[in-house]
């Protein structure tokens, strides 16, 4: 059994990351290792994520900013954690997949040139400190699917993401399960389907059991 390791969950905005990351570590902690489920920020850890929802033009930057340190952050947390044999830590989204959101914004002209450039050079500088992971797994539905979700949820500063948004930055995260590819396993899984919470643990705990059997040689540091 492999005893220790780190995860990125990765998937758009609406999709339900939050709710299988969480239940990916319990389902983890019930098979008698330690492990840990590390959040993505929201409104209430994110001093910018109001603002930018009010006024995406006037507030892209310092959120990202804001956003690509926390999760730089949160990664090197884990990849330290896990190398140290301390358990299991599942990422609900991470420092790979900012750059997502980031190519967005500039896609969609709320960086510029200046911003752009120190986005990057920030992000490259972060890289050097980071690992791949033991394993990405990537949760993927249909922007229109995501949607719906987002309504049924009622986040407040969610309340005006348009469907152009959620194609978009789909793209984007269909690209850096590309590039992913090759560095470490990359497990994608259809999260159209709407499920149950007892459907949703059972999918957690078949997950879990596939990440505790991986041979080590699959997290090529």
């Amino acid at each position: 059994m492999k005893n220790s390791g780190y995860v990125i969950v990765e998937g758009n905005i609406g999709v339900g990351k939050s709710t299988f990351s969480a239940l990916l570590a319990r389902a983890l902690q019930d098979n008698g290792v330690r492990a840990e489920y590390l959040p993505e920020p929201d409104e209430t850890t994110n001093p910018f994520l109001a603002d930018y929802y009010a006024d995406p033009a006037g507030n892209a930057y310092k959120m990202q900013m804001h956003l690509l340190h926390q999760r730089f952050k949160s990664t090197r947390y884990a990849q330290a954690a896990a190398l140290a044999g301390k358990g299991w830590y599942i990422l609900d989204r991470s420092y790979y997949g900012d750059i997502c959101f980031a190519n967005v914004q500039v896609a969609d002209g709320y960086f510029s040139p200046a911003e752009i450039q120190s986005y990057l050079d920030a992000h490259r500088n972060m890289r050097e400190f980071i690992e791949p992971p033991t394993c990405a797994i990537f949760l993927n539905a249909l922007p229109e699917t995501c949607l719906r979700r987002i309504a049924v949820r009622k986040r407040e500063c969610e309340a005006g993401v348009p469907i152009t948004y959620l194609q978009a930055l789909g793209g984007e995260i269909d690209e850096l399960a590309n590039v992913l590819v090759g560095r470490c396993p990359v497990w994608q899984y259809d999260w159209n389907p709407d499920r149950n919470e007892t459907e949703q643990r059972f999918k957690a705990q078949e997950i879990a059991g596939e990440l505790l059997a991986l041979d080590r040689d699959d997290w090529d540091f």
